[in-house]
């Protein structure tokens, strides 16, 4: 379970690099490029870290970490916020802030170690 990353992002190209990157760091990922269906896949795949976008069509990812973070069911899953918004630390404060903050565009090594130090604090 620890090991396991699902990538939520409406960006195909973003998914696909992420996925790449990740499996080649020896996590597995799954990825879902909308909203819909979050919750069923993290009860089926169970991961142990969300790399969840703020921006989605059809949600908000923001609103998205603040039920998970709050869940007695899902509490216990790091969600890492992706987003290029210049705001975006200001969900720090909101009631379930996530466990970090990833900026777009990223550097590879910082996803790698954001990545690492939340499945580690996770196990």
């Amino acid at each position: 379970m620890k090991n396991k990353i699902l990538v939520v992002d409406d960006n195909e190209f973003m998914l696909s690099l992420m996925s790449q990157i990740l499996s080649t760091q020896g996590y597995e990922v799954e990825t879902l490029s909308r909203a819909a269906g979050l919750f069923e896949c993290i009860g089926t795949y169970q991961p142990g870290l969300i790399i969840l976008d703020a921006q989605l069509p059809d949600g908000d990812g923001r609103d998205l970490c603040g039920i998970i973070k709050q869940s007695k069911t899902y509490n216990g899953i790091s969600v890492i916020l992706c987003s290029g918004r210049d705001d975006i630390e200001e969900c720090y404060s909101q009631p379930g802030p996530p466990d970090a903050i990833l900026p777009k565009p990223f550097d590879v090594a910082q996803l790698i170690g954001m990545v690492d130090d939340s499945i580690r604090t996770a196990a």
